[in-house]
């Protein structure tokens, strides 16, 4: 019987520069076995029995030295197969605003990270679920303010 998990997090990172948001991305070092080279928003593994929102801040933390004063736990969730392990995968999705000053304090696991509007960000990622989470991010916590009310979180 197929299972769901959910052993990582995915969280976009935005500031407000005057009247324009941009999207940190960063980029997969190339001493990376798996995907060296490709941009992406922070994403990380879950510890064990770590609650999905502690993991996003802490993922947060190590690969960008940011603690964001505003969080959202977006509706969109990604779901992906893991044949393999004959399970499905569920992604829960965040958004993080950081102060427009801010500056990356990239890990190892990165060598380059860059701010860019949505429509740059997602011409650069390599998987269609992040251009997903790229326009839920617009809809759900840029667009509506009545939707991302009810979608931030305290901290």
């Amino acid at each position: 019987m197929t299972t769901i998990l959910s052993t990582h997090v995915e969280v976009y990172l935005f500031r407000r520069q005057k009247r324009r948001v941009e999207f940190l991305l960063l980029r997969r070092a190339a001493s990376r076995r798996t995907l060296p080279g490709v941009w992406q928003p922070v994403t990380g593994k879950r510890n064990t029995r770590e609650r999905m929102l502690a993991a996003a801040m802490r993922e947060v933390r190590e690969e960008t030295g940011f603690k964001p004063g505003r969080w959202w736990a977006l509706e969109t969730m990604t779901l992906y197969p893991d044949v393999a392990g004959d399970r499905i995968v569920a992604l829960p999705l965040f958004a993080a605003e950081v102060a427009a000053t801010a500056r990356v304090k990239l890990s190892r696991e990165h060598d380059d990270a860059k701010w860019v509007t949505a429509g740059a960000a997602a011409k650069l990622v390599l998987w269609e679920s992040q251009r997903r989470g790229l326009e839920a991010v617009r809809r759900e916590v840029l667009g509506e303010q009545r939707l991302a009310n009810a979608l931030e979180i305290s901290t």
